[in-house]
């Protein structure tokens, strides 16, 4: 068993190391990507800050907890772009034939899969979510307990899980399909939008779709508003913090499954 971990571990520190050293080679790349995601983040950030500032608060939220709500969706967002980001185009793996290389080797495809590409330019997705959810905790007077900051750990790669297995699932139709690209383009810009402003904001219909059916309202609504104190949502046994790595392993589970019935169907690209 240890032997095993070892390996897999080995392997996995392997393919991470090849995928820094080719992002390295274009270093005028990362600077340009240095520039862009702040600016994207932070701008989106500002536009809240106007909204709440000539209207009204949203759906109860004023400024400092939508910057902490934010600042909580960016932290998943960032580490999902770090270890996941090959979840965004599993059709064009597809066509390229890519899983070819995957089914010859003695190894689980999904784990492959999983550790094939390490984004090292993704850690710029990190900096605005550091600041505008340190910004936002600094407001709202964040209570920095050993407590809080293990349940916020469990949040952030909770949700890291949850934005990645959502990405799959939708992404594997390509093994039926071919194509998967504008459903993954879909929920991408559909977990961007929704992890921005508090789940409440939504017609009940489209809260029980984000809660039951894809369950991005536990990546960050449901976990800042039991930071919060916020009486918003669903009521759960326990906190809905708590909730949030529990549902990314649930559904991680379930995006293996999908990938792994997928791959059943998967044809070769042929030469």
């Amino acid at each position: 068993m240890v032997t095993a971990i070892r390996y897999h571990a080995s392997v996995a520190y392997f393919f991470a190391k090849l995928a820094v050293q080719r992002q390295l080679e274009y270093p005028l790349f990362l600077v340009s990507w240095f520039l862009m995601i702040p600016l994207q983040y932070i701008s989106g950030v500002w536009v809240l800050k106007l909204m709440v500032e000539q209207f009204q608060a949203l759906a109860g939220w004023t400024f400092p907890q939508l910057a902490f709500l934010y600042g909580l969706g960016l932290l998943s967002h960032g580490l999902s772009v770090i270890f996941f980001i090959q979840t965004w185009h599993i059709d064009n793996m597809v066509i390229r034939g890519d899983f070819d290389r995957m089914l010859l080797r003695p190894m689980n495809v999904f784990f492959q899969f999983v550790i094939n590409y390490v984004n090292f330019i993704g850690l710029i997705d990190l900096i605005p979510g550091f600041l505008i959810f340190f910004y936002g905790c600094a407001q709202i007077g964040f209570d920095w307990t050993v407590i809080n900051v293990l349940k916020l750990l469990g949040v952030v790669i909770g949700g890291m899980f949850i934005r990645a297995s959502i990405c799959t699932i939708m992404g594997s139709a390509a093994f039926w399909t071919k194509r998967s690209g504008s459903l993954v383009s879909l929920t991408l810009a559909t977990m961007e939008r929704t992890t921005m402003y508090p789940l409440s904001l939504y017609p009940r219909l489209i809260q029980l779709a984000l809660t039951f059916i894809l369950p991005i309202g536990f990546i960050s609504f449901y976990p800042a508003a039991d930071f919060i104190g916020q009486e918003d949502g669903f009521t759960l046994p326990v906190g809905l913090a708590i909730w949030t790595p529990v549902v990314g392993l649930l559904i991680f589970t379930l995006c293996h499954f999908v990938f792994q019935s997928g791959l059943k169907r998967y044809e070769s690209a042929g030469s």
